[in-house]
C-alpha cells in the first residue's frame, strides 16, 4: 500500500526545493557565501493573525530554533494538516528572490493580501539590500511572535528610508540574538 504524503510536507518541500535550487545557483555564480545555506532551511511554525487566529506557515528554521529552542515543531494533527492550503504564489517566488519571495508567498497563501501588498511596496522602495534582508527577518519574527502587523501595514508603508532605518535600529536594540542572526545572514548574502 502506498503511503500518503502530508499536505504540510508537500508545501514545505516545494518551498525548500525552490529556495535550495535558487541558493545553489547563487553560490555557484559567486553571488553569496556557501554558509548562507544554513539560513535557508525552512520549517513549519504557527503564526497568529488577529481576526483569523493561529495558522500554520513556512518559516526560516534558524529563526524557529532561536525563538523556540528546538529545530522541529511538534507534528501536526491530521485535521490541522487537512486545513493547510497548498496555493503557493509562484509569481511572487519568481519576482522576489529567496526568503523575500517565500515570505510574500506565505502572506498571500494565508489570505493576508493587504499585508503582502504593503510589504511588496515597502521592499520595492528600500534600495539597501542589507536593510531589505533585515526587514524580511524582522517581519517573520514579528509574525511568529504574534505581534500585531500594524507597523508593517501602516507605519512602514508611509515611512521614508531614514525613518525605516531609525525604526530598524531601535528594533535591533530590543533583541541582540535576532540582530546577530540577521547580521550573519546579511554577511553571507553579500559575500
Amino acid at each position: 500500500m502506498k503511503e500518503t504524503t502530508a499536505r504540510h510536507d508537500v508545501l514545505l518541500n516545494t518551498y525548500q526545493r525552490w529556495l535550495s535550487d535558487l541558493t545553489s545557483i547563487a553560490i555557484k555564480n559567486g553571488m553569496c557565501h556557501p554558509n548562507v545555506q544554513s539560513s535557508h532551511g525552512l520549517t513549519l511554525s504557527a503564526l497568529y493573525f488577529p481576526g483569523v487566529g493561529t495558522v500554520t506557515a513556512v518559516v526560516p528554521q534558524s529563526l524557529y530554533r532561536m525563538i523556540y529552542g528546538k529545530t522541529r515543531p511538534d507534528p501536526l494533527s491530521i485535521q490541522r494538516d487537512f486545513l493547510i492550503s497548498l496555493d503557493i504564489n509562484t509569481e511572487l517566488l519568481f519576482t522576489h528572490a529567496g526568503l523575500e519571495g517565500v515570505l510574500l508567498s506565505e502572506c498571500v497563501r494565508l489570505k493576508q493580501n493587504h499585508l503582502a501588498s504593503k510589504l511588496r511596496h515597502l521592499l520595492t522602495r528600500v534600495r539597501s539590500r542589507e536593510l531589505r534582508q533585515k526587514l524580511i527577518w524582522l517581519c517573520w519574527y514579528d509574525l511568529m511572535m504574534g505581534t500585531p502587523a500594524d507597523d508593517w501595514r501602516d507605519i512602514l508603508a508611509l515611512a521614508d528610508d531614514e525613518q525605516i532605518t531609525t525604526w530598524l535600529m531601535h528594533r535591533q536594540e530590543e533583541n541582540t540574538v535576532l540582530t546577530d542572526l540577521m547580521d550573519e545572514y546579511v554577511v553571507f548574502m553579500h559575500y
